[in-house]
């Protein structure tokens, strides 16, 4: 993304969006993860428009009910995309390219796992244009002082 920059103002992009947390992974139980194996939207019931501004990354509808959540990149100690002990290459379809979440690890110590663009029969996403996205953002902002609340 050349030319990227901090500064606020409109959507540099947008996806659909489904979410979960790693607290919400480990409280799954095996039926819940049966039922996965189907459908991966049982692990994640965080669904909205994921919307990456300059200085922010906003997830709508995150609590339901029209909440939305902001992400500043201070919030953010790093970014991965890559199957994980609660969210495996099982659930996930096999390959990283495809199916890998997004995880945000925040500085607080919580996960915030993401699949942007899930297309269910396929199960695909647009994970990794978005992960080299959030990852130059993330760098941008911590190179400067703009993007820190």
């Amino acid at each position: 993304m050349t030319g990227f920059t901090s500064q606020p103002g409109g959507p540099v992009d947008r996806a659909e969006y489904i979410g979960t947390t790693t607290s919400f992974l480990r409280s799954t139980t095996k039926v819940d993860y049966a039922k996965a194996m189907i459908n991966q939207k049982v692990l994640f019931p965080h669904r909205g428009t994921a919307i990456l501004h300059g200085d922010r990354l906003v997830l709508t509808d995150w609590g339901g009910e029209g909440s939305d959540v902001s992400i500043y990149p201070s919030q953010i100690a790093s970014i991965s995309n890559e199957f994980t002990q609660h969210y495996d290459r099982l659930i996930g379809g096999g390959v990283r390219k495809f199916g890998a979440p997004i995880i945000l690890h925040q500085t607080d110590g919580g996960e915030i796992y993401l699949l942007l663009n899930y297309r269910w029969f396929w199960e695909r996403t647009d994970n990794v244009r978005w992960f080299a996205m959030l990852t130059e953002w993330h760098k941008v902002a911590r190179n400067t002082s703009r993007g820190y609340h």
